[in-house]
């Protein structure tokens, strides 16, 4: 059965910080990866209608872009050793016919990667690195990378339904059936730009991408439509978890080099200070540093899904980044263990490629705890330790100017904020879906 376009009503208006990425000063490895190069798939029987990687476009596709708004964008496609990565069809995947967005001409990454260093085309983000750090049995063993892309959750999201679909955006339903799963991507690809011109946040509105930051999306299946609106929040743990991750490698490693005896307690799950805003957002510090966005298809029993990921990785402007925040954190320990004044030694930079991958690793491994459990109700403890808002108070404006004064206390069942008032009263609070801040305009439903 093929369906619609759906969007749950809080992950419909989830924010994406939506930034692209800087080059990154700790993407190089010396040696072989452990798990072997990326390899190309390889091509099977030449098939009507495909392209071999670095062809040139046929005069269809020529004519294509010059009716696009978009410059002719490269994408180079690469896949783990250990992995098939075909299409529906049987074809690589850098075969497939991306109508929706003519401007990409995918090539395939093994032909391109000895010159790449010298193509302002190619992305500086370092496929073995990835795949080097990459556990998760299905997401993230298909690689798309580029240099720049106007978003990279678009590449996925409009080349998942017949071009010349359109949306209806009162109802957020797709008006033609999608397509067959495989049939433009392998389930659990990747899709990471170094930059990103026309990054997309909550409600359709653009979000600039300040040079320094993580900017990927990813191409996941999901069974439930029941816990379908719960992947936003899972996204923004495993964003946290591998955040977390990161900094612990980063500061046991300058702990151990340096030349006294640093006390430092790695997995903690709090070395440093990074939180969630619901429903989506990462904060440290009182600053905006990330968030995510979660869009999903219906087709054939299931939902596939499109998560985007924005992270400011490297960039202190305009709030703050993650090496910024893991420095901050390393100048509290030297300072708790009075070593400031002998300081040799700082963490080094986390990396796009370790970044991303720790957080597929952590996405697939919760996804697998809320498919198992059928709910979200085994990672909600985990979740309210991560976010913000436990026993937060919030007024309530309502009809007559009347405010009523809530207490924020968790989550309900469907995946609203759970709150109750003086007299102990349990409302479910539902954003308005206009305003830009969730907590103005909340809308209740009591609860029995």
């Amino acid at each position: 059965m093929r369906g619609a376009l759906w969007r749950c009503p809080v992950a419909r208006t989830a924010a994406q910080c939506s930034p692209s990425t800087r080059r990154s000063r700790d993407v190089a490895r010396v040696g072989k990866s452990a798990r072997g190069p990326p390899r190309a798939v390889q091509r099977g029987p030449e098939r009507v209608g495909s392209r071999a990687a670095g062809m040139a476009a046929t005069s269809d596709e020529v004519a294509a872009r010059d009716f696009s708004s978009e410059p002719a964008r490269v994408v180079r496609v690469w896949t783990r050793a250990d992995t098939d990565g075909r299409l529906l069809d049987g074809g690589a995947p850098w075969e497939a016919s991306l109508e929706a967005t003519p401007e990409i001409r995918l090539v395939a990454g093994s032909s391109a990667r000895a010159e790449s260093r010298d193509d302002a085309d190619a992305s500086a983000f370092d496929p073995v690195a990835f795949f080097d750090a990459a556990r998760a049995a299905r997401l993230g063993r298909v690689l798309y990378t580029a240099a720049t892309l106007a978003s990279t959750q678009s590449m996925l999201q409009t080349n998942m339904v017949p071009c010349g679909s359109k949306t209806d955006n009162r109802q957020q339903t797709q008006q033609t059936h999608a397509l067959p799963r495989g049939s433009r991507f392998p389930t659990g690809t990747v899709v990471v730009a170094d930059r990103q011109v026309s990054g997309r946040g909550r409600g359709g509105n653009a979000w600039t991408s300040p040079d320094g930051c993580l900017m990927f999306s990813f191409l996941a299946t999901h069974a439930d439509g029941r816990t379908l609106p719960f992947l936003q929040y899972v996204a923004t743990m495993a964003a946290v978890d591998a955040i977390q991750e990161c900094a612990d490698e980063v500061l046991a490693e300058a702990a151990a080099a340096h030349d006294e005896r640093v006390g430092f307690r790695r997995g903690s799950g709090k070395s440093v200070d990074v939180r969630v805003k619901w429903p989506n957002d990462l904060y440290s510090g009182g600053l905006k540093i990330g968030g995510v966005l979660c869009t999903s298809t219906y087709t054939e029993g299931a939902f596939d899904v499109v998560v985007g990921v924005g992270i400011n990785l490297d960039n202190d402007a305009p709030t703050t980044c993650v090496n910024a925040i893991i420095g901050a954190a390393w100048d509290a320990i030297l300072a708790e263990s009075r070593s400031a004044e002998n300081k040799r030694v700082s963490p080094r930079d986390v990396s796009r490629e370790r970044l991303a991958a720790g957080f597929m690793n952590r996405f697939e491994a919760l996804c697998g705890l809320l498919n198992h459990a059928g709910g979200f109700e085994p990672l909600e403890p985990a979740y309210l330790r991560q976010w913000l808002h436990t026993d937060q108070k919030v007024v309530l404006e309502e009809g007559g100017g009347a405010k009523t004064e809530v207490t924020v206390r968790g989550l309900t069942k469907t995946g609203y904020l759970l709150a109750t008032d003086a007299a102990g009263a349990r409302f479910e609070l539902h954003p308005d879906g206009n305003s830009f801040d969730f907590f103005q305009g909340l809308v209740k439903k009591k609860l029995p």
